[in-house]
């Protein structure tokens, strides 16, 4: 995925081209020995709207839940992403998925890694009120108790960053809110959702730091931050690594999909999608047929901007 730099026009003398030829020759042979660790830390994602969901036809709500006389649930409810409240407000835009890395990943001769992963943060709403015999209902996910623990494997592929997989797991709080306002109909379910890898995984390394010490989040979506973000890390996921060129910056998104040519991704980068699946489903990581459970995520590859829709 990189490219060839620029020529110039400039001399150099030939010591001087031999010397750099020598230099660039012992890093890539030593680039597998001497790779900087994926230090442990966070992730930050933001949903690609009306692409995540939760199906209850294998599952359905039992019969008596939204009221004595409703019948089992067997629908979809489609989400969107909400920004994470935090302390500062405001202080991570629009980010609605933190997902932590628990260990320092350490490369071996191939250039692998992995570590232990875990969902920290997650904010979600119905993009449309559900239809119940009891009413209409909006539906908000979020994070429930202890999270289970799953293993990302990272691939350095270059000197820069390369790509990974990372299938997720989690208990999520569903509340059903009723659209009527009639708040002793509020209701709660709690759900296991297992989501295989996503597709468009990629990453690069950083030196910027992508958010600032001291950004404490709400974890269990009371509307209150009651946690603090560990240090930011050396690792970016969803932006392919670009060779020889600047610093990558986390890039931000719209809130809407198809994400049109003014997004800001790095130069000659354009947003995808990155859907994690479950991992029975049909056609998992690829599209939204065959999965009862999805979430999309965007990120960063190289393309056409003006192009670059869901897949």
């Amino acid at each position: 995925m990189s490219k060839n730099p620029k020529r110039r026009a400039l001399a150099f003398s030939l010591p001087a081209v031999f010397g750099a030829a020598l230099v660039l020759a012992c890093l890539a042979g030593s680039a597998a020995f001497a790779a900087e660790p994926a230090h442990k830390g966070v992730d930050m994602w933001m949903t690609v709207a009306g692409f995540a969901k939760t199906n209850f036809a294998k599952e359905p709500i039992p019969a008596g839940f939204f009221c004595q006389d409703s019948q089992p649930f067997t629908g979809t409810v489609t989400f969107k992403g909400v920004p994470i409240a935090t302390e500062p407000a405001k202080a991570l835009g629009h980010i609605d998925t933190i997902v932590q890395r628990l260990d320092d990943a350490v490369f071996d001769e191939k250039g692998e890694a992995s570590t232990r992963i875990q969902l920290l943060a997650l904010s979600l709403e119905s993009t449309e009120p559900i239809e119940t015999g009891c009413g209409k209902y909006t539906v908000a996910a979020h994070l429930a108790g202890e999270q289970p623990t799953t293993t990302m494997k990272i691939f350095r592929t270059n000197a820069l960053g390369g790509t990974y997989t990372a299938p997720l797991s989690l208990n999520v709080k569903l509340t059903f809110s009723p659209v009527a306002g009639n708040a002793s109909a509020r209701r709660e379910l709690t759900t296991r959702i297992d989501l295989g890898p996503g597709s468009n995984s990629v990453w690069a390394y950083v030196k910027a730091p992508q958010y600032h010490t001291g950004v404490k989040v709400d974890t269990d979506g009371d509307g209150r931050p009651d946690l603090e973000l560990p240090a930011a890390s050396n690792f970016l996921p969803g932006v392919t690594s670009a060779v020889l060129k600047s610093e990558v910056a986390r890039p931000v998104f719209t809130a809407v999909a198809p994400i049109q040519c003014t997004n800001t991704c790095p130069a000659g980068q354009c947003p995808y999608q990155s859907c994690h699946c479950d991992p029975n489903a049909t056609d998992p990581n690829t599209s939204s047929s065959g999965c009862d459970h999805l979430h999309c995520i965007w990120t960063c590859v190289p393309g056409n901007c003006c192009t670059a829709n869901a897949q």
